[in-house]
């Protein structure tokens, strides 16, 4: 049974492979700790998969802007649509930010999302095609 606050498996971008495709398939929004990369997913619901750089500081704060990105999506994800695949990768700026500070960087770049996303859906690639 799945709880109501869990970030289960399915909604995870894991493998190296799929980390990848956002390379050849994906369009990116860009802010000052953040960047968003974006296309449209196999799934039927949206999933996220992030990274933070060695550069950007040791473990310890690496994990923190993990976890943070990760409550931020878990409790967000509800107003973000199905069927997209989602990379945020964290800049050097992004060691220093508080929780609000995140969110607030977070709702721009999801907003601008919303906003291209809108305007010209992201092409299927030819492999979703069959």
């Amino acid at each position: 049974m799945l709880k109501p606050f869990a970030f289960p498996k399915i909604a995870r971008i894991l493998k190296r492979y799929e980390f990848v495709e956002f390379y050849s398939f994906g369009k990116a929004v860009h802010s000052s700790g953040f960047v968003l990369v974006y296309k449209s997913g196999k799934a039927s619901r949206s999933r996220i998969g992030i990274t933070v750089s060695r550069k950007v500081g040791n473990a310890v704060v690496r994990n923190r802007i993990k976890r943070r990105v990760r409550e931020y999506y878990r409790l967000h994800s509800i107003a973000v649509p199905n069927g997209w695949d989602f990379h945020v990768i964290a800049k050097k700026p992004s060691a220093t930010l508080s929780f609000q500070q995140t969110v607030a960087i977070l709702d721009g770049l999801f907003d601008k999302f919303a906003k291209i996303a809108v305007v010209a859906p992201a092409a299927i690639p030819q492999s979703h095609l069959f």
